[in-house]
């Protein structure tokens, strides 16, 4: 016989099989959470004393949790604690790793930290030993610290603090002196100050006065005109240097030539002179061959014309140097030819 439901037995029946599925999705993903679907691996460790550590207390590496304690027993003097840590991290535990029981820096309680050994260490075995280290007191933390050196210090410093204060309080000492001495020098500063302000003194007299004031500011006027002059003056300097320069190069050449025809002058003379005992040895000769008369007056000729050629390149090196602006301004006036008669030249 077919059983029948109706349509809300149906619904009452879907229901229920959603909440039940939701149920255990949502114990699934607690287990998850809570690590109830790991697998764990039993160790055991002792210690002195318990240090409060509690059952269910996280076993940590490097911070991390990775197991819990299971169980704390009292054995002989001893405090033998039965850890379970997680399969996948096994493997960091060795027989050189140690177990020591730690405190939160400020809020929560003790738990075990694993401090891993050496990857070449062999690997502890399940329902092994890990060998522990005993967790560090206040009395172990205080010798380390020297607590009565350290103290002696402390009272050492707070004596020397109290003698450099009664010493710096000291009516006579360096700094009541010190600041009695800045106290008088801002009264005599605002002395001064109040002076000025009250037109005392030479510089109260300047500040005061208009009329210096007046002047000090046409001399700072005039002071700007120099300098736009000078300025004026530096700017048409370089073109000034350049007309020297070339003038400079101008006499320059005029000397070179002058010295030239000085020279070419002292030749003449020396032909003159030459030409001269010639003419002489002619004279003294003249009477044994005066065949040798048309040559020598020839010779005679042509000196006297060079002469006359030197003289007169002379005389247009000279007028060119009267011409330069330089030197004609330089030179003396020219003196005003006497006449001996009416009809003749000068």
């Amino acid at each position: 016989m077919e059983m029948e439901f109706s349509r809300l037995e149906r619904l009452v029946g879907m229901f229920v099989i959603g909440v039940s599925v939701l149920l255990l999705s949502t114990l699934v993903i607690i287990g998850r959470g809570r690590d109830w679907f790991e697998t764990y691996i039993p160790y055991y460790t002792t210690f002195n004393e318990s240090y409060n550590l509690q059952e269910n207390a996280a076993v940590k590496l490097f911070k991390t949790d990775i197991g819990k304690v299971k169980k704390i027993t009292l054995e002989k003097d001893r405090v033998r604690v039965k850890l379970v840590i997680q399969a996948q991290y096994a493997s960091r535990i060795r027989q050189d790793a140690v177990a020591v029981v730690e405190s939160p820096t400020l809020i929560g309680s003790e738990y075990i930290s694993i401090i891993p050994g050496s990857a070449q260490s062999p690997l502890i075995p399940e329902q092994g030993e890990i060998p522990s280290k005993e967790k560090r007191s206040i009395t172990d933390v205080f010798s380390e610290f020297d607590v009565e050196k350290t103290a002696t210090t402390v009272v050492q410093t707070i004596q020397n603090l109290s003698d450099v204060a009664r010493y710096l309080s000291d009516p006579k000492g360096p700094l009541r002196t010190s600041l009695d001495h800045i106290e008088k020098t801002s009264a005599h500063v605002e002395q001064i100050a109040g002076d000025l302000r009250a037109g005392k003194g030479p510089m109260g007299m300047v500040l005061k006065s208009d009329d210096l004031l007046k002047q000090v500011l046409d001399n700072v006027e005039r002071m700007g005109a120099i300098l736009q002059d000078i300025q004026r003056s530096t700017a048409k300097m370089p073109a000034t240097v350049d007309q020297v320069q070339e003038d400079l190069a101008v006499y320059r050449d005029a000397g070179q030539m002058v010295t030239a025809r000085v020279a070419q002058a002292g030749k003449i003379l020396e032909q003159i002179r030459a030409a001269s005992s010639d003419l002489q040895a002619i004279l003294k000769n003249i009477k044994a061959g005066s065949a040798d008369v048309p040559r020598i007056s020839t010779s005679f000729r042509d000196g006297v014309e060079e002469i006359r050629q030197g003289v007169e390149e002379i005389d247009r090196v000279v007028e060119s140097l009267q011409r330069s602006v330089l030197i004609r301004s330089n030179l003396p006036s020219e003196p005003v030819p006497k006449t001996t008669d009416s009809n003749a030249r000068p």
